[in-house]
């Protein structure tokens, strides 16, 4: 078990060093010179992104603010951090084989980084502090630049402490130029859980969870904490509204296997907007519509459908599947899926209920002018109806990964503390996950803790069991799950759980590429 008392950054630099160490060592024979790793600077990186590079490529620029912001949620006014004046609402739509030059200016009072999330990117591009690149201090700016190889859909937020669980994120649209599905339009639904601003701060929540895990760099500072010599930040004490948050019942999940989670978030958001406020989506009754549904929240899955509407899953994480029919979907953080379905006359409840928490987000889809708006939590029967598995997912042929023998196997176990919020990845693997360029890579994983983990792999789609590529997936209590994935992105890259708040307490490791 880690040390619940070593920061996130601190364990990810010692994990960095430790990953070197091993990557160093364990690959070398007697006499042979040790295995050099591969940084972001290395040429290998650069050489990567040029194959990458589509002939005739169109620059596509964008910027995007990180500033403080006030939103209004349904009349209820809360301070925040967001990109323009939304959370989760800048969206940046581009097309395969583009090259996305995207300029983060900060204006927040603390260092940031943007992740591109399921993009198979350059590494010096990942957006990961320490990792891939310094922080983008307060006052400067960094300009994003790379190929946008593969159509889907996507998203972006920090990876510095808890700054997701602002309004620091948004959809990232890949569009495919011979896309084959027949949707005469779309929507984009972005699911969000939110606290911050509503008598708390993701911060203070953390802190209430684990009072040894407050105090990370990177992170906001309340109004009553203080700076220690060397920049260290000593924060107040949790309120009394981020206690309440982490005290109640932890809910309970049959298809993840256990407890929701830990929070009880007073919000849930479709594109920012909560359900006293709920958007709505206008189609023309009997057209092919598709949704593109992104769970960008920080610490719930949802359950998500549309009323007097089954949906047909065509893309699972931007990659596509063979069409598949669900009443419902789970969606783990950080997860996405794309459906079609063909509206029928009139106006349906969308909901996403937040699994095994209480909760919802809530919009409409209306194919009527004269249809009444359903009832503010009008819960659509589909809900409780056949959910998608992953079991349901069949790779479409060019998704499908070839046949190969892995190269290296790897075994890793999460685990978590029984008296105390501290999270971790165990074993001699853990901390020694390293491939060559060009390798086949397995990892298992044994999820040894009593709640479910969406573990998310950078720079990389992998296949789950059954074929389906993903670069997100859920592991359940007492589940093994192994993924494979070709190592065909150098660099050093992060895996860890996408729930945010177990990621800070330390279910995080590093992929480390050698030279062979």
């Amino acid at each position: 078990m880690m040390n619940p008392r070593l920061d996130r950054r601190g364990f990810l630099v010692l994990g960095g060093l430790s990953l070197a160490a091993a990557a160093c060592g364990g690959d070398a024979k007697p006499g042979a010179p040790a295995p050099v790793p591969v940084a972001p600077t290395d040429p290998a990186v650069a050489a990567a992104e040029a194959g990458r590079l589509a002939p005739g490529r169109k620059p596509v620029a964008v910027r995007l603010k990180a500033a403080p912001v006030t939103l209004d949620l349904a009349g209820r006014e809360v301070q925040t951090w967001a990109y323009g004046d939304g959370a989760g609402t800048t969206e940046i739509r581009a097309k395969k084989g583009d090259l996305l030059e995207a300029t983060l200016v900060n204006d927040l009072p603390a260092e940031s980084t943007i992740h591109w999330h399921g993009i198979t990117i350059r590494n010096d591009m990942d957006g990961v502090s320490p990792v891939t690149q310094a922080p983008v201090m307060p006052g400067d700016s960094f300009t994003y630049r790379f190929a946008l190889e593969h159509p889907g859909t996507y998203w972006y937020h920090p990876h510095i402490g808890l700054q997701a669980d602002r309004g620091l994120y948004g959809p990232l649209i890949i569009e495919d130029p011979d896309d084959a599905t027949g949707a005469e339009t779309e929507f984009v639904i972005v699911l969000d859980d939110w606290l911050d601003g509503l008598g708390t701060t993701p911060d203070e929540v953390l802190t209430a969870l684990n009072p040894a895990l407050s105090g990370h760099a990177g992170h906001a500072m309340t109004p009553d904490a203080t700076m220690t010599p060397g920049h260290v930040m000593t924060p107040a004490p949790p309120s009394s509204a981020a206690t309440a948050l982490v005290s109640g019942a932890h809910g309970n999940s049959t298809p993840l296997g256990g407890m929701g989670g830990h929070i009880a978030y007073p919000l849930h958001l479709v594109n920012g907007r909560p359900p006293a406020d709920r958007p709505t989506f206008t189609a023309r009754a009997g057209a092919k519509i598709r949704l593109r549904i992104i769970n960008a929240a920080a610490e719930t899955p949802y359950r998500f459908a549309v009323g007097g509407h089954k949906l047909t899953v065509t893309h699972a994480d931007g990659f596509p599947v063979e069409p598949v029919e669900a009443d419902a979907l789970v969606l783990g953080m950080g997860e996405r899926y794309d459906v079609l379905l063909t509206p029928k006359s009139g106006a349906w409840p969308i909901m996403a209920a937040a699994e095994g928490k209480a909760g919802y987000a809530a919009a409409i889809l209306r194919s009527s002018s004269s249809a009444s708006a359903p009832s503010v939590g009008s819960r659509p029967t589909e809900l409780d109806g056949r959910l998608l598995s992953y079991a349901d997912l069949v790779p479409e042929g060019s998704a499908r990964l070839a046949d190969r023998a892995p190269a290296r196997d790897y075994r890793v176990e999460l685990i978590g503390g029984t008296d105390r919020y501290v999270w971790g990845l165990a074993g001699a693997d853990a901390a020694a996950l390293r491939a060559v360029e060009g390798e086949r890579i397995r990892i298992t994983m044994r999820n040894s803790t009593p709640m479910w983990h969406p573990m998310h792999l950078h720079g990389h789609t992998f296949a789950i069991p059954g074929g389906a590529r993903k670069d997100t997936v859920n592991i359940l209590p007492g589940q093994d799950l192994a993924i494979e994935f070709d190592a065909d992105n150098p660099g050093p890259w992060m895996f860890h759980c996408h729930n945010a708040y177990h990621f800070e307490a330390g279910m995080t490791a590093n992929l480390t590429y050698v030279r062979a």
